[in-house]
């Protein structure tokens, strides 16, 4: 009969649970992405001219040639498009892709923009959708959800929609700075 070590026995699983525990609590690589906060109330209104309706939309500033545009979708819902600095225009569809509820947009866009020898090129667009899903009670918030939307010269569209509750803002500040390398989401789950 062998008898271990007493100091042994304890040592090896010690040292096991550091490295798994090391790779859990590793911290977050600065992507070095930095972020700028552009206003959704402080937009020039316009008319489409080649609208029917004449629907009217507003113009929001942006930021490295980048602009919003505010448009009225489905029951007076407004959703956002980004204008890319060629003026190509990728709506988000909000309305299709975050809740189907009644909803409000937030009062400012957050970009997240990276920075190279060439400039500044904006990567990602976070906004804040206040959804009204209690027909009960029409006018209250039920859930405030964050669509992080990446953003380039040939393609955006929403990549990820998460609940703001339980989430910190560099949690999402993370999710927004890989949003390059995600998939555009299709319809909403809820």
């Amino acid at each position: 009969m062998k008898i271990q070590n007493s100091k042994s026995s304890f040592l090896i699983p010690a040292i096991t649970l550091a490295v798994i525990l090391s790779g859990c609590f590793a911290t977050y690589q600065d992507s070095g992405n930095k972020s700028v906060f552009t206003s959704l109330n402080n937009c020039q209104s316009f008319t489409d001219q080649t609208d029917p309706n004449s629907t009217p939309y507003k113009l929001c500033p942006g930021t490295a040639g980048y602009q919003l545009i505010l448009r009225k979708v489905a029951a007076g819902r407004k959703s956002i498009e980004i204008l890319s600095d060629s003026q190509q225009s990728f709506p988000l569809n909000y309305q299709a892709v975050v809740t189907r509820q009644m909803f409000h947009l937030g009062e400012q866009a957050e970009w997240r923009i990276a920075h190279s020898s060439t400039g500044t090129q904006p990567v990602a667009l976070i906004a804040e959708i206040h959804a009204h899903e209690n027909p009960d009670e029409p006018d209250q918030v039920t859930t405030i959800y964050l669509a992080v939307a990446k953003v380039s010269a040939t393609e955006s569209c929403v990549t990820d929609v998460i609940e703001q509750q339980g989430f910190s803002r560099a949690q999402l500040q993370q999710l927004a700075d890989k949003a390059q390398q995600r998939a555009c989401i299709g319809m909403p789950p809820h």
